[in-house]
């Protein structure tokens, strides 16, 4: 196929038999720990698009997106599709797995997690993790769910009828919060795909106007103690934003404290708010609301702004 090269980098054997093993936050409790999960690796290589050069790096004619899949698992089997997906787009020199212990409560609660690593802002990019391939990575994004669609619809992949084309969210950690950004909202790079949006510690890039006549729902997360990526970023996000829209405000939270997946208070509420975010909005469960706006207001941890 034109554009595309496409390595499986393990087997259908390999892909029954890795898990991460019992849920490591506690008791398996409430809809967060039904599953236990599976992971594989899928490549992609575009063709059509290069890679520019990145200090001691020459560039390439192309762009190559390792693509971490974590999927649902009921003892050594895949959960039965189609299941709901997420894409995760993570920040600049950040590993793939850096944000494993959150998603994975998503996968736990049954979503299909694809995590792709940008060719020049990951954690082992040639030349160094740099943001300057930016205007790049909303077309990487484009680029990874049309394979993954195509993978999806081949009875001969491993992904073949894994997650429902019709349920496809999008979340991003800091630079893959501004990703996201351009992904949901800027007319020049909307994915009309991607249902709803999860932009964490990010902010809106000055590429040109974005939400205006885009209602795909919207989920903030922002520490008000961020210093690298300031809060206000999120809170012009989402007054831009139509409804259905939402920011959750973390309490002396800085840029990464409360997005590791862990067990604090702030964790738990990023965790919680995230997956009813999802379940409402790319799932279409219309009761996960409700925990939304209960999952967001914990006293001295966390407040909600939501307008439905």
């Amino acid at each position: 196929m034109r554009g595309l090269k496409l390595v499986v980098t393990v087997g259908i054997s390999t892909l029954l038999a890795v898990s991460t093993g019992a849920p490591a936050f506690g008791a398996s409790t409430g809809p967060s720990a039904r599953y236990s999960v599976g992971r594989f690796t899928l490549t992609f290589v575009d063709t059509s698009r290069p890679t520019p050069p990145n200090g001691t790096y020459p560039g390439a004619p192309s762009r190559t997106l390792p693509t971490l899949i974590s999927y649902p698992k009921q003892g050594s089997h895949p959960v039965p599709g189609p299941r709901p997906l997420v894409v995760f787009a993570t920040g600049i020199g950040d590993s793939p797995i850096q944000y494993q212990p959150l998603f994975d409560r998503w996968v736990r609660a049954g979503y299909v997690v694809a995590e792709a690593a940008f060719p020049l802002s990951n954690d082992h990019s040639p030349g160094g993790a740099t943001a300057a391939d930016f205007t790049h990575q909303p077309a990487d994004i484009s680029f990874v769910i049309t394979q993954l669609l195509q993978a999806n619809r081949d009875s001969h992949s491993v992904m073949h009828g894994f997650f429902n084309p019709k349920q496809i969210g999008l979340a991003g950690k800091s630079l893959g919060a501004i990703t996201a950004f351009e992904v949901g909202y800027s007319p020049a790079s909307r994915d009309p795909r991607v249902k709803a949006v999860i932009a964490m510690t990010g902010f809106v890039g000055v590429s040109g106007p974005h939400f205006v006549g885009i209602t795909t729902p919207l989920l903030l997360e922002h520490g008000d103690a961020d210093t690298t990526a300031p809060i206000q970023g999120s809170r012009d996000a989402y007054a831009q934003a139509k409804p259905p829209k939402f920011f959750v405000t973390l309490f002396g939270q800085t840029h990464s404290s409360a997005f590791g997946g862990g067990t604090r208070p702030a964790e738990q509420v990023v965790e919680r708010t995230t997956l009813a975010f999802l379940d409402r909005y790319v799932d279409g469960q219309a009761s996960a609301l409700t925990r939304l706006e209960r999952d967001g207001n914990v006293t001295g941890v966390s407040s909600l702004q939501s307008a439905p």
